[in-house]
């Protein structure tokens, strides 16, 4: 990976880890109903990226729209919804599925090659996640870790799914993605959520809040460099280079929500940064042969 590439998606995690901080903080100070937050986020992204759907549209269409359900209202259903209810340090281990379950698949049906010092390098790094997250007695049974389990079990099925979809500028992809959001949040919302005018009405600050952070930082800026990310490398590279979302996840909420820093935290990211940095360096070495050797 180019190291512009490698900081580009540092830049993703570090926008991921403040969601996971603004988004808790939002929907455990008021009674905002998960798919509400959805619909207002996506709003915010139209607004701003709505100009893109009048463009041509892509060949595949249909995949487009896929990618789009899996990453974009499937995904921010389960998460906002497990928010509400499950522990931050269970969440957290949880979320981390994402990167065996889209290794694997991208194994099965890409035909990805890992090797052995990439895969010794991702296990490390998800240890140290579990290492770093990991609290006697926080991994209760909760329905929200049910939740935050299909969120990234549906994003690791979108992040394979995009690299499926051929060459659509990313900007199209965050676009189109905040239309199907918009769609099935609000029907979901309506159907299924009440109190949404009473929270717009007595609570408006951590809605519009968190809403604008997730339109302009994690849609438009983290899932759409992403998306341009997986279209240039391998899954097996670039998700588990979301394992620093944790990281950036622990350090933000110590410093703006004034969190305990356990001597875990500081061990699970020595741990983890050598190894972050292992999984990206070893896709270059292999690009650089691979580039030596052709005509």
């Amino acid at each position: 990976m180019r190291p512009l590439d490698f900081w580009i998606m540092m830049l993703c995690c570090l926008g991921w880890g403040g969601n996971f901080v603004i988004s808790s903080w939002a929907l455990s100070s008021t009674p905002l109903p998960p798919f509400m937050l959805g619909a207002i986020r996506a709003v915010f992204v139209i607004i701003l990226m709505g100009v893109y759907l009048f463009r041509p549209l892509p060949k595949k269409f249909w995949l487009l729209l896929c990618v789009s359900v899996a990453v974009g209202f499937a995904h921010l259903g389960f998460l906002y919804t497990g928010l509400q209810t499950a522990p931050a340090s269970g969440a957290s281990v949880v979320a981390q599925m994402v990167i065996p379950m889209a290794t694997l698949l991208s194994v099965v049906f890409l035909k990805e090659k890992i090797g052995w010092v990439r895969g010794i390098a991702i296990i490390a790094a998800f240890l140290g996640v579990c290492f770093m997250v990991y609290e006697p007695g926080a991994l209760s049974l909760d329905w929200g870790l049910f939740f935050i389990f299909m969120a990234y079990a549906s994003l690791a099925i979108g992040s394979v799914l995009m690299k499926c979809v051929g060459d659509i500028d990313w900007k199209v992809y965050v676009a189109w993605t905040a239309v199907v959001l918009l769609f099935g949040s609000s029907i979901t919302s309506i159907v299924m959520e009440t109190g949404q005018v009473d929270v717009i009405s007595n609570s408006p600050m951590p809605v519009f809040i968190a809403a604008i952070y997730a339109a302009v930082i994690v849609s438009i800026f983290s899932h759409g460099q992403y998306f341009r990310l997986l279209q240039t490398y391998d899954v097996s590279v670039v998700v588990p280079l979301t394992l620093m979302m944790t990281v950036f996840a622990t350090i933000l909420g110590v410093v703006l929500l004034n969190e305990t820093l356990n001597a875990r935290y500081i061990i699970g990211a020595v741990i983890i940064l050598p190894a972050v940095y292992v999984i990206a360096r070893r896709q270059s070495s292999s690009k650089t042969v691979i580039d030596m050797a052709e005509p």
